[in-house]
């Protein structure tokens, strides 16, 4: 275990939840001949789970607001449509 501790000590960055140096849960396993659950299982008791990068978290929020602006734009366009139709149909009529 000691291994580990040293391994992620070096490579691993708890304030910002992220490994450093292209390490990995994986990459600590294969050096310490630890498993990968049990690399996982010490770094968040000992040092805190992975978060996801802040550009990850960015691109997500603009995903969502895309996501919400596609949906009203779809909404408006159905809406046209609608009314559009509405019309077509009351100027067939004059002509029946």
């Amino acid at each position: 275990m000691r291994k580990v501790f040293a391994a992620l000590e070096d490579n691993f960055d708890a304030e910002k939840g992220e490994y450093l140096h292209g390490y990995s849960d994986e990459r600590i396993a294969k050096e310490t001949g630890i498993s990968v659950d049990g690399v996982k299982k010490y770094r968040i008791d000992g040092f805190g789970k992975l978060r996801a990068p802040t550009e990850l978290d960015v691109l997500k929020r603009e995903v969502e607001e895309l996501q919400e602006m596609y949906l009203k734009f779809e909404n408006e366009m159905k809406e046209k449509l609608k009314d559009a139709r509405a019309r077509i149909l009351t100027m067939q009529r004059k002509f029946d």
